[in-house]
Protein backbone atom coordinates (compact mmCIF):
# COMPACT_ATOMS: atom_id res chain seq x y z
CA UNK A 1 0.00 0.00 0.00
CA UNK A 2 1.37 3.33 -1.08
CA UNK A 3 1.34 6.60 0.86
CA UNK A 4 2.01 9.44 -1.58
CA UNK A 5 2.98 11.78 1.27
CA UNK A 6 6.08 9.73 2.08
CA UNK A 7 9.17 10.74 0.12
CA UNK A 8 10.80 7.37 0.82
CA UNK A 9 7.78 5.50 -0.54
CA UNK A 10 7.75 7.70 -3.63
CA UNK A 11 11.42 6.90 -4.29
CA UNK A 12 10.77 3.20 -3.75
CA UNK A 13 7.76 3.24 -6.08
CA UNK A 14 9.79 4.94 -8.80
CA UNK A 15 12.58 2.37 -8.43
CA UNK A 16 10.16 -0.56 -8.58
CA UNK A 17 8.40 0.85 -11.64
CA UNK A 18 11.73 1.36 -13.42
CA UNK A 19 12.92 -2.16 -12.59
CA UNK A 20 9.68 -3.86 -13.62
CA UNK A 21 8.88 -1.80 -16.70
CA UNK A 22 10.96 -4.11 -18.89
CA UNK A 23 9.12 -7.28 -17.91
CA UNK A 24 5.49 -6.29 -18.40
CA UNK A 25 2.61 -4.40 -16.93
CA UNK A 26 3.26 -2.29 -13.87
CA UNK A 27 0.08 -1.37 -12.06
CA UNK A 28 -0.52 1.82 -10.14
CA UNK A 29 0.09 1.45 -6.42
CA UNK A 30 -2.75 0.58 -4.09
CA UNK A 31 -3.42 3.76 -2.12
CA UNK A 32 -2.95 3.50 1.62
CA UNK A 33 -6.27 4.20 3.29
CA UNK A 34 -8.24 3.46 6.41
CA UNK A 35 -11.15 2.42 4.18
CA UNK A 36 -9.74 -1.13 4.24
CA UNK A 37 -9.99 -1.18 8.04
CA UNK A 38 -13.45 0.37 7.97
CA UNK A 39 -14.68 -2.25 5.52
CA UNK A 40 -13.06 -5.00 7.57
CA UNK A 41 -14.84 -3.83 10.73
CA UNK A 42 -18.12 -4.20 8.88
CA UNK A 43 -16.95 -7.57 7.51
CA UNK A 44 -17.43 -6.64 3.87
CA UNK A 45 -14.98 -6.28 0.99
CA UNK A 46 -13.91 -2.74 0.15
CA UNK A 47 -15.67 -3.07 -3.21
CA UNK A 48 -19.00 -3.43 -1.36
CA UNK A 49 -18.18 -0.92 1.38
CA UNK A 50 -17.16 1.88 -1.01
CA UNK A 51 -17.58 0.96 -4.68
CA UNK A 52 -16.05 4.25 -5.87
CA UNK A 53 -12.89 4.09 -3.74
CA UNK A 54 -9.75 4.48 -5.92
CA UNK A 55 -8.24 1.28 -4.53
CA UNK A 56 -11.15 -0.76 -5.86
CA UNK A 57 -10.26 0.07 -9.47
CA UNK A 58 -6.60 -0.81 -8.97
CA UNK A 59 -7.47 -4.10 -7.31
CA UNK A 60 -9.93 -4.95 -10.08
CA UNK A 61 -7.22 -4.40 -12.72
CA UNK A 62 -4.83 -6.66 -10.83
CA UNK A 63 -7.48 -9.35 -10.33
CA UNK A 64 -8.47 -9.22 -13.99
CA UNK A 65 -4.85 -9.70 -15.07
CA UNK A 66 -4.40 -12.64 -12.72
CA UNK A 67 -7.63 -14.15 -13.97
CA UNK A 68 -6.33 -13.98 -17.56
CA UNK A 69 -3.23 -15.99 -16.70
CA UNK A 70 -3.57 -19.50 -17.98
CA UNK A 71 -1.56 -22.40 -16.71
CA UNK A 72 -0.68 -24.68 -19.59
CA UNK A 73 -0.92 -28.38 -18.76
Amino acid sequence: MFDAWSVQQSRTLKAVQEQLSDIGTVYPPIPKTIAFADASERRVPLALFDKKHPAVGVLQKIASSIDKLKVKP
